[in-house]
């Protein structure tokens, strides 16, 4: 489908809100909040952002470290340049994000349009107002970049669907490649494009069949554009996997989509979800625009807006199969890469809803998504910072810090300012994470004769930073620290509290 086929869902595009202002007021809000929650978080960097400096900003080579690390390159090239110009702070790092997260609505607004000036104004302001976008808009990950490349990929996509040019095409296979270098969970919905272009091309006449294939071959060759990669990919698919989390389930996909697309797991987020959902729904399934105060649905096997719910679905029924039968993990971050999907549809959905049901869900849907992005803003995501600075306060030449696990390391180093040796558990230096081979590391690594040998060669005192829960440590790190009591004196410097990322600290004593 291109945007040639989609009609405007309304004979008269001009949004009728059935209260006056509210129209007006809501792009106001949604722009002024969308806009300042996406640089405003001020809370220290934690695992996953910590990581990204220190590979981005790092001295090991950007292959070798990403081979041990599971991810693909173009982000943390990006972010390499980014940390050049304007330094690895917390505010600067998540600057990149936050630029990648708005820069990505005025093209849902663009995807919208075609169904009309309602539908593209409600998009519009449900993807300044996202939970979603607003999180990983003030996260140093690649999630916002994700969202980006897929809004333009697919913008690219139906313009080279409509004239399939050669600069058009060109554009699609450099979007579709980007995503390939951003992110593995991509190659779900590029798969899906290309099924839903097959089929476009199976069902429709001569022009449509040379458009439909020329595109989704422009797709497949930047997709095949990994393959400059793909000795680091195969090892890192031998290799390191996710080692932090369980075999997700198909049903565990869904919940946790849902969740991510209303920013927690919390009422709000759930309620905002939910919501979302419905909307959703209602975006694919109604064939047109209400007429008084009737709506109706339709389970068609075609309509205005089923082909973005195709690769939508489609995206995510591959990723979650594709989990289960590799026993791979997954978190709610990775739905960054149909966001822009339900961006769309959930704008279309509300558009196409009655007064005073269509205004209504508008202001719900804007009003619980900047509560949410407030909350998360505020939200405090790591003790690493706290620890550091009780370490750097006391801390003497000859003494030594040991992380336990190694997962807390990065938030942490990132603002230690101290020149004292580090060790962490099961291996490294505490400044990155090596999950190469990582739960056969662990089961191979005593923690008694690792913190046994630590306090042997320390010369000082010994830093412990210990956390628990995390999957595969058991109680190893409650067992390192017995240990260390049981041949230093232990003094507590800081205890967990009630965050993301929490984290205590223990002072060992020389005896």
């Amino acid at each position: 489908m291109t945007t040639a086929d989609r009609i405007p869902d309304r004979a008269d595009e001009t949004p009728r809100w059935r209260w006056w202002g509210v129209g007006p007021a809501v792009a106001v809000v949604a722009l002024v909040g969308g806009v300042v929650l996406r640089f405003v978080a001020d809370s220290p960097l934690w695992l996953d952002e910590a990581l990204s400096v220190h590979i981005a900003d790092g001295d090991v080579p950007l292959a070798e470290a990403l081979r041990r690390d599971g991810h693909p390159a173009l982000y943390y090239l990006v972010l390499g340049w980014w940390i050049d110009l304007f330094g690895s702070s917390a505010g600067a790092t998540r600057a990149l994000s936050g630029l990648f997260s708005l820069a990505t609505v005025p093209f849902i607004w663009r995807l919208a349009r075609p169904y009309g000036r309602p539908a593209a104004f409600a998009a519009g302001a449900v993807a300044l107002t996202s939970p979603f976008l607003l999180r990983y808009g003030t996260e140093t990950r690649m999630y916002a970049l994700v969202a980006f490349l897929v809004a333009v990929g697919w913008w690219a996509t139906e313009r080279a669907h409509q004239r399939p040019s050669l600069g058009r095409l060109s554009l699609v296979a450099i979007c579709a490649a980007a995503l390939a270098h951003t992110h593995y969970w991509t190659f779900f919905l590029l798969a899906g494009a290309v099924l839903m272009l097959v089929e476009a091309a199976r069902r429709g006449d001569a022009s449509v069949r040379r458009a439909s294939l020329r595109t989704a071959a422009a797709i497949a060759v930047g997709a095949a554009s990994l393959l400059i990669w793909i000795d680091v990919f195969l090892d890192q698919l031998a290799h390191t996997g996710t080692p932090w989390a369980e075999r997700a389930r198909p049903t565990e996909v869904l919940v946790e989509t849902l969740q991510a697309i209303g920013g927690n797991n919390r009422f709000e987020g759930e309620t905002l979800g939910i919501l979302m959902l419905v909307l959703v729904l209602v975006g694919t399934l109604a064939p047109v625009a209400a007429v008084g105060r009737r709506l109706e649905l339709s389970f068609a096997t075609s309509g205005p807006a089923h082909v973005e719910a195709a690769v939508l679905v489609i995206t995510l029924a591959v990723g979650a199969i594709a989990a289960l039968a590799t026993a791979g993990g997954f978190e709610a971050r990775y739905a960054a890469v149909v966001v822009p999907f339900v961006m769309v549809l959930a704008g279309r959905g509300i558009a196409v809803l009655p007064d005073p049901a269509r205004t209504i869900s508008l202001l719900l849907v804007v009003s619980l998504g900047l509560a949410v992005g407030v909350d998360e803003a505020r939200r405090t995501r790591s003790q690493g910072e706290e620890v550091a600075i009780a370490i750097s306060r006391d801390a003497q030449p000859g003494d030594m810090i040991v992380f336990c696990p190694d997962q807390i390391g990065p938030a942490t180093t990132h603002y230690l300012d101290t020149g004292i040796s580090v060790a962490a558990y099961p291996s490294g230096d505490g400044f990155t994470v090596d999950w190469y081979d990582y739960v056969d590391r662990i089961e191979a690594t005593p923690p008694e004769e690792f913190a046994q040998k630590l306090s042997d060669s320390a010369d000082g005192d010994i830093w412990f930073v210990g956390s628990t829960g995390y999957l595969g440590f058991g109680n190893r790190c409650a067992a390192m620290a017995g240990t260390f009591t049981s041949l230093r004196t232990a003094h507590s410097v800081v205890a967990n509290t009630d965050v993301s990322e929490s984290m205590f600290l223990i002072r060992y004593e020389t005896r």
